[in-house]
């Protein structure tokens, strides 16, 4: 067996045989990239099943040009998030940067279970967590950071903490005959729910508060719930609030909150303070605002989208009276998955979750820290840390606004464009986020407002709803069809804010750091050419429009 192969040489650090092999697999990758368009071109009749009963493992070794051979094809339909038109979800384009500094540093294997396993690698941890503290208005030297799975991590980590709060015995003699509970907002992410029940506490017990037709938590009833819950014998063991939603980027009152959760405290003679996170894997990144001058405004952006910018970054920066909040690198902080980090504000907290009692940040030496005593992994990637860090320090704090005001920008000149075809309805042109929410109103309505719309009857309302999700169906076909240069998501479930009317819509989340005011105009000229297409057609040939169609996992 040539070990050097598959290896390379125990004296060197083999980077050149890294590169090689990489363009290698990066020239047999290559007839599958598609430029301009939103997906790598590829095969959509693929059936695992068939897939997989062909496979069988090998008995000999195989040369590694052959597997590089054997796995190219499964970069066919692989998303694009530079293209401009890829707007499928919050995944942005990779800073090479990041993505080549983690890369390499896997070549190592270094394992984040404990300093000795990583080198100083693991510092990138601690500095990353260091630059995040300080643009959230936290005193670094007390704060903690752990890179954990992704944004189910950032949540179940102030979980645990708000459980080992209210009950430090749990976690040895078990929640038995104990009833917790915790509050989220009905419009935070369901896995806050999920959690609980993963935790064995029940799904149930995760409460959703009440939210106004701004989607933001209604701090009186909110109140109210808690203070029901706690005096008919429940334990309150703390709250999770939004700090940017996928949708509408919604960020709840976070200092409301607080003061809330202290009343709540003194009203009822807590003798422990209920754990407040903020889910703020979107909105962490308008923290680098905090310091933009918006007077001067040197990215001369306009007035609408710096007035966005600036009501967002107001209410981000309250991210300083919560306990904890999670930040996705891999989503606003443009690296590649999976890079997620929590961080808690006092680390006290944080300890809370093993045996070993806090250690000082001036205590730690190299040779002494071991995260996994206190950690939800054992084994940890250096990937997000490194990538995260390489990418802060590659971009700056100017780089940051400089790539989220372009976006903020650029997704109200969509709307706005798109706002100007009469057959169009954009839902949430005031909106602070990125995500652009709209309907294509069949000829039927053609003329009728969006109130009037909201106020139809609901057979109604399906008709338009279903229109739409045959729309999207019809832009998945011309992507399939290699004869679009975009892509965006539907939603059969989404609600029109401060309603219960579930209308559906078409969502289109500008992630590319390519968008232009050029770039935009393009990509609607040709939305609204497909539009026409989709209207001219009527019927969409061999795709159906039902619960069990394939339109939301592939469209979620």
């Amino acid at each position: 067996m040539d070990l050097e192969s598959y290896f390379g040489d125990y004296r060197l650090n083999n980077t050149e045989r890294l590169v090689e092999l990489m363009r290698v697999l990066n020239d047999k990758v290559a007839p599958y990239f598609n430029p301009s368009k939103p997906f790598f071109k590829g095969s959509y009749e693929f059936s695992y099943y068939e897939y997989l009963r062909e496979c069988k493992l090998n008995d000999k070794p195989a040369k590694p040009e052959e597997v590089l051979d054997y796995i190219s094809p499964l970069f066919q339909n692989l998303p694009n998030w530079n293209n401009p038109g890829t707007m499928i979800n919050v995944i942005p384009p990779v800073n090479l940067v990041g993505l080549a500094s983690s890369a390499y540093s896997n070549m190592f294997n270094p394992n984040f279970v404990q300093d000795t396993f990583c080198g100083l690698l693991i510092a990138s941890e601690l500095e990353v967590t260091k630059y995040i503290s300080d643009l959230a208005g936290w005193d670094w030297t007390l704060t903690h950071g752990i890179f954990t799975i992704g944004g189910l991590g950032t949540n179940l980590y102030p979980a645990k903490i708000a459980l080992a709060k209210a009950y430090p015995e749990g976690s040895l003699k078990g929640y038995k005959d104990k009833d917790f509970f915790m509050v989220t907002s009905s419009k935070g992410h369901p896995c806050h729910q999920e959690i609980f029940g993963w935790l064995g506490l029940g799904s149930e017990n995760c409460i959703p508060l009440p939210c106004g037709g701004d989607d933001r938590l209604i701090i009186r009833e909110a109140e109210h719930i808690i203070s029901s819950n706690i005096e008919s014998g429940k334990i309150f063991v703390g709250l999770n609030i939004n700090g940017g939603s996928t949708a509408e980027y919604t960020v709840d009152p976070i200092k409301e909150v607080a003061d809330l959760r202290d009343r709540v405290v003194a009203k009822h003679g807590l003798k422990y303070v209920p754990h407040l996170h903020v889910d703020a894997v979107l909105g962490w990144a308008w923290l680098f605002f905090t310091s933009y001058d918006f007077e001067a405004n040197p990215l001369k952006l306009p007035d609408a989208s710096l007035a966005k910018i600036k009501n967002m970054t107001r209410r981000v920066s309250e991210l300083r009276y919560a306990d904890s909040f999670g930040a996705d690198f891999h989503k606003t902080g443009f690296c590649p998955y999976i890079s997620s980090l929590f961080i808690v504000k006092n680390r006290n907290d944080y300890f809370l979750l093993g045996k070993k009692s806090a250690v000082s940040l001036q205590e730690m030496q190299f040779g002494s820290y071991s995260p996994f005593e206190t950690s939800l992994e054992y084994s940890r990637s250096a990937s997000g840390s490194i990538s995260a860090l390489a990418t802060l320090r590659s971009l700056g704090i100017e780089g940051y606004q400089t790539l989220i005001g372009n976006l903020v920008a650029m997704t109200d000149l969509l709307r706005s464009l798109l706002a100007q075809s009469n057959s169009l309805l954009v839902i949430n042109q005031r909106t602070e986020g990125i995500a652009t929410l709209f309907i294509i109103k069949p000829k039927n309505y053609m003329c009728l407002s969006l109130d009037e719309i909201l106020k139809l009857p609901k057979e109604d309302i399906m008709e338009i709803r279903n229109y739409n999700i045959k729309f999207a169906t019809f832009v998945l076909l011309k992507n399939k069809l290699n004869e679009i240069s975009f892509t965006f998501t539907a939603s059969r479930t989404f609600k029109v804010p401060g309603t219960s009317i579930q209308i559906g819509a078409i969502k289109a989340y500008p992630m590319s750091v390519f968008l232009n005011e050029n770039t935009v105009r393009i990509l609607v000229e040709e939305i609204l050419h497909v539009k026409s297409l989709y209207e001219a057609s009527h019927e969409v040939i061999g795709l159906v429009d039902n619960e069990d169609a394939p339109l939301d996992a592939t469209w979620r």
